[in-house]
């Protein structure tokens, strides 16, 4: 069994939480505002964090929102579990707390959601 996992600061969280809450997730319009804000290291941190996304093939603006939001009165059951599946709170050696996003889970739950589109496809 092999675990692949990235490791996530809360900060790293909340901006990529915000980046998918606040500006629709797109990577331009969030550069674009901290750019006027000024604060560079999180300008950097997010080009980073997009390179991640792009290396693993994961939308981890979406992953820490949802996560950051799955013990909300409103988010279904299932939600919550999914999410609780793919992603924990870990606190490491040094003292704060990572984010764990578990990259293999996050492909079992992708094999599963796509072998249920075959069985709604029509036959040819």
């Amino acid at each position: 069994m092999v675990l692949e996992v990235l490791s996530l600061t809360r900060s790293d969280c909340g901006l990529l939480a915000a980046r998918f809450a606040e500006h629709g997730n797109s990577q331009r319009r969030m550069l674009a505002a901290l750019e006027e804000a000024g604060p560079q290291d999180a300008f950097g941190r997010l080009c980073l964090l997009r390179q991640l996304e792009k290396r693993f093939g994961v939308d981890l603006g979406m992953l820490c929102y949802h996560f950051e939001h799955r013990n909300d009165a409103s988010t279904h059951p299932f939600e919550r579990a999914v999410m609780n599946y793919v992603a924990l709170w870990r606190t490491n050696a040094a003292g704060p707390e990572e984010l764990w996003v578990r990259l293999d889970r996050i492909r079992e739950v992708r094999e599963i959601v796509d072998e249920g589109r075959l069985v709604g496809e029509p036959e040819v």
